[in-house]
């Protein structure tokens, strides 16, 4: 699923996130982290997955970071995260869940 999202959300097609693709890719990644009191994620997924320290995380990056997601959220057909996206209902999931959504159609 993660590996799916990550080639929908690379935009520039470059297989490696920038920080604005990235700002996307992590609202895939929200259902799986812990959240203070505030609803903000406890860890910065962006840093903890770029290991090089180049500014993006690439697909090797990406696959070598553990990620704990629920069973529910893993299908490839990327349905339940969009759901989930779909659900929470802020802008920034609004719009990781348009890309999302609007690329699943073009491959059907």
């Amino acid at each position: 699923m993660l590996n799916n999202a990550f080639t929908k959300l690379d935009r520039d097609g470059d297989n490696k996130l920038n920080a604005d693709e990235f700002a996307d890719f992590n609202q895939v990644l929200m259902p799986g982290l812990k959240l203070n009191d505030n609803g903000k994620p406890t860890v910065d997924m962006q840093a903890r997955m770029d290991h090089n320290g180049d500014g993006f995380v690439d697909r090797d990056e990406m696959n070598t970071t553990g990620v704990l997601m629920p069973a529910d959220m893993c299908d490839p057909s990327l349905g339940s995260i969009i759901n989930y996206l779909h659900l929470k209902g802020d802008d920034a999931a609004l719009r990781a869940m348009t890309m999302l959504e609007s690329d699943a159609q073009d491959d059907s």
